[in-house]
């Protein structure tokens, strides 16, 4: 716990939040303080054995580890830490190999190190070009001992052995460190990660209840409300139908357009519901196309009038689908009563049949004011409030394209929006086409 407070002491609030900053920080932390010990091991055997340029190297290239954590968190940056160290241990091995023989010495197999500490510490970038410097730094002291230059050893002949056979101990004491500095992190962020999915989980579980306790109760309100607001509308039917005052048909008119807007608000939060619990099934069956939209045509046929809109409707022939007949009929009745909706009074509304692919396809086009590229990603959400506004003072609670979208879908189907802002909207529904093999289903 001790090292760990110590090795986040140096990370800053922006690392900390974010994994692999974390990693990095931690690790370049950890690096600079591993160095340092190997550094003073080192450096008191060349003392001892009197390889004061050795000493020397090392001495400076552990101050380098050693100001690394401290200025990485004075600068806040993370690629000054990840390429200082490996520049430190580049530098100094390539320079023991001037003083302890080139080749004929171990340093330069430390430099083998260095593209591995830099792929560690920083980027994948950051290591390639550590790998060309240690390869030119390498090939410098190859190239002279090619060309029969050979670099001095700088200390006592007599402790050529031990100075190489420490070296390559050390070496390989170093990399298991820093394999197990690595290995310790990777396992430190799964023990998060797994930590982090069982909340993950835990809160998806929580969600999940909660959701469904929502749709259960949202059902239940909604059905219950459905009987009274039936009522309602019953009650300022029957009052129209006597003798009153226009100011009174006024009111009555008032109380059943309310009651059936939340009617149909109610009806659309019910279907919505049926769908997400997978409570609605299609019963698939051949339906005769044009008489279900003929059905929606005639529906919508009093909101037009009282706009002065025209409905013209082209059936395209005889043929057949394979499709829920009430889903089907509460598809198309959603797409021309929203048409009748969008469109400025004395304007024409387009429905067409016709055969496409193998699908069959009714398209609704309107005369409205058209639909954006940025309401044409969210048209088909729930509750997705878009920027054109009914024009006749109609209500819009946007479910009716979702519940349009995902009957469609359930059925095999697709629906999509074609719409030039200011040139209207036209509305596509394509369902398969009745087939005999599927007589049966």
């Amino acid at each position: 716990m001790k090292a760990a407070a110590l090795t986040d002491h140096f990370l800053v609030s922006e690392w900390l939040a974010d994994a692999e900053a974390c990693r990095r920080a931690r690790s370049i932390v950890r690096f600079g303080l591993i160095g340092p010990a190997f550094g003073v091991a080192y450096s008191v055997f060349y003392c001892a054995i009197g390889h004061w340029w050795g000493a020397l190297i090392i001495m400076l290239c552990s101050v380098c580890f050693i100001a690394t954590p401290f200025l990485m968190r004075r600068t806040r940056s993370l690629e000054l830490g990840g390429n200082l160290l490996p520049g430190v241990l580049c530098a100094g091995f390539t320079a023991l190999c001037f003083v302890e023989g080139g080749l004929q010495g171990h340093a330069i197999a430390w430099l083998v190190g260095v593209p591995l500490w830099a792929l560690l510490l920083a980027r994948r970038r950051a290591a390639m070009r550590w790998l060309l410097i240690s390869l030119l730094a390498a090939g410098v002291v190859i190239l002279a001992a090619a060309t029969g230059r050979d670099l001095p050893r700088l200390y006592d002949p007599r402790w050529e052995t031990v100075i190489s056979a420490m070296g390559y101990i050390g070496l390989i004491i170093f990399m298991f460190i820093v394999g197990m500095l690595f290995e310790s992190l990777r396992e430190q962020a799964r023990a998060r990660t797994e930590e982090a999915l069982a909340q993950l989980k835990v809160s998806n579980d929580q969600l999940t209840s909660l959701n469904a306790e929502k749709n259960e109760f949202l059902g239940i309100a909604a059905h219950d409300l459905k009987n009274p607001l039936s009522t309602i509308i019953m009650a300022g039917e029957l009052l129209k139908m006597r003798d009153s005052t226009p100011q009174m048909e006024m009111i009555t008119d008032t109380i059943i357009d309310a009651g059936k807007r939340m009617r149909d608000l109610i009806g659309n939060l019910l279907d919505v519901n049926a769908i997400e619990e997978g409570r609605f099934l299609t019963k698939l069956e051949r339906c005769d196309l044009a008489k279900l939209t003929g059905k929606g045509v005639e529906q919508n046929l009093p909101n037009a009038k009282r706009k002065e809109i025209a409905l013209e409707f082209e059936p395209g022939g005889e043929f057949s689908i394979r499709a829920d007949a009430g889903a089907a009929t509460q598809i198309l009745d959603n797409l021309i009563s929203n048409a009748v909706k969008y469109s400025p009074q004395r304007t024409t509304v387009r429905i067409r049949a016709y055969i496409e692919r193998g699908h069959a396809c009714v398209a609704v086009k309107d005369e409205g004011p058209g639909i954006s590229v940025a309401d044409r990603k969210k048209m088909f959400g729930k509750f997705a409030r878009l920027s054109a506004r009914p024009t006749g003072g109609e209500s819009s609670n946007g479910l009716g394209l979702s519940i349009v979208k995902r009957l469609a879908e359930a059925m095999s189907g697709t629906v999509e929006c074609e719409s030039v802002p200011g040139q209207g909207a036209t509305f596509i529904v394509r369902l398969p086409v009745w087939s005999e093999p599927h007589a049966s289903v």
